[in-house]
């Protein structure tokens, strides 16, 4: 069962490190407009890597559904669930927030049209908590 765990807990360690950070730090990277400052050739070296780390997490996803783990207990499906309602009621609240503050009309339609999504979406999860099975 250890084995089965620390197999699992590599994979997914391998994931995070080849196809999760790369792909972070170059956005972050092109978000803050560093990326255009960069020599064409730093560019291209980026668009390398962000390729190589999506292959990577592809490669890697694939390999965990091949591997059953069957007797995973890391996180329920409930509180998978429970995350995801935070998730959306977040994304709710900062999507209102930008329809607030956003200065355009098309801003604020864009953001309340989200802010919407988000509610409906959560508000349906919500819902399927009433239905899981214990």
């Amino acid at each position: 069962m250890k084995k089965i765990f620390f197999k699992k807990r590599t994979i997914f360690l391998a994931r995070l490190f080849l196809g999760q950070f790369p792909v972070l730090v170059s956005t972050y990277l092109f978000l803050s407009r560093q990326f255009l400052n960069f020599s064409v050739v730093f560019q291209f070296l980026l668009v390398v890597i962000n390729l190589a780390s999506i292959l990577a997490t592809v490669y890697l996803t694939r390999e965990m559904r091949i591997r059953e783990f069957e007797d995973d207990d890391f996180v329920s499906p409930r509180t998978n669930q429970l995350m995801f309602i935070g998730l959306t009621g977040f994304m709710s609240i900062i999507c209102l927030y930008r329809g607030i503050i956003a200065t355009e009309a098309y801003q604020q339609i864009i953001a309340y049209i989200g802010a919407v999504l988000c509610l409906i979406i959560m508000l349906l999860l919500m819902w399927g908590l009433k239905y899981y099975k214990k």
